[in-house]
């Protein structure tokens, strides 16, 4: 229904009585950076017609629950179908842009194979701000039927993660420079694009051409093989969404990331922070 992986709030306003899309509020926040409640913002107001998902829970593998992994096949197609996600549905993806939460989705539906997705620029953050309409109302949609179809050239496990270092293969490090020398530590051999840099002071995201201008200037040399990661496997699916508008949508997330990557004692790292590239 509309091309790339953004959707403006002027699109969202036209086809929100549509049958065949369908909206998810996707906020979730970073505690103790913010200790709001991604469930009671939703509870309070949110886009009419939506329903919630929390990439944390319903979304999640709850075999690994340190690592908030992404749920197997057949939970996740139970999740959507709940919502009303069908296979024929068109799916739009927001936050308030705390974290690229909605990036979440829009990457988790493109691994399981749904390519009809894509994140509301801006977020509910600019849809209040331009006076659309919210609501408290929980909605009720007929359940549908998801059929997952896993993409294996999207989602990266850790032993696909040792094997990449070291090779062409460009490694993406999504973090902030806040998490990343908390954490003490890079993937050797990792650029730096965190995702959420790419949305400005109103949310909404960077277009094509700056997001390229950026990925260059990070020493991303698109097209050559590109895995994202981050702390926890959120800020990396930005990272995949900076990608996508610069028109590269074949960017793979490393689902465990550095959470992951640091269990393991023969995973190498760097410790210093990675430095710019060179295209």
């Amino acid at each position: 229904m509309a091309e790339g992986p953004l959707v403006s709030t002027q699109w969202l306003a036209e086809h929100l009585d549509d049958p065949v899309v369908r909206v998810v509020d996707c906020r979730w926040y970073l505690r103790p950076f913010d200790t709001r409640n991604g469930d009671d913002e939703y509870a309070k107001a949110h886009i009419p017609g939506a329903v919630h998902a929390r990439w944390d829970t319903e979304l999640a593998d709850p075999d690994r629950p340190d690592l908030w992994m992404l749920a197997g096949p057949e939970r996740f197609a139970e999740a959507m179908a709940a919502r009303g996600i069908g296979d024929s549905t068109f799916v739009v993806a927001y936050d308030d842009q705390h974290v690229t939460v909605a990036a979440r989705l829009w990457w988790a539906l493109r691994t399981y194979g749904h390519a009809d997705v894509a994140v509301l620029d801006g977020g509910i953050t600019k849809w209040q701000a331009e006076g659309r309409p919210t609501t408290s109302a929980v909605p009720s949609h007929q359940r549908a039927h998801f059929t997952p179809r896993f993409n294996p050239d999207l989602y990266v496990t850790h032993q696909q993660m040792r094997a990449a270092v070291g090779t062409p293969t460009r490694l993406v490090d999504g973090r902030m420079d806040g998490a990343r020398q908390q954490d003490g530590g890079a993937i050797p051999g990792s650029i730096v694009a965190p995702g959420i840099t790419f949305t400005g002071a109103d949310g909404t995201w960077t277009g094509p051409e700056e997001a390229r201008r950026r990925l260059a200037e990070a020493g991303a040399c698109a097209p050559e093989p590109t895995i994202a990661y981050c702390r926890g496997g959120v800020g990396a699916c930005g990272t995949a969404l900076a990608y996508a508008i610069a028109g590269h949508d074949d960017v793979a997330v490393y689902d465990g990331s550095w959470t992951e990557w640091i269990t393991d004692p023969e995973s190498p790292r760097a410790l210093d922070s990675p430095s710019p590239l060179t295209c």
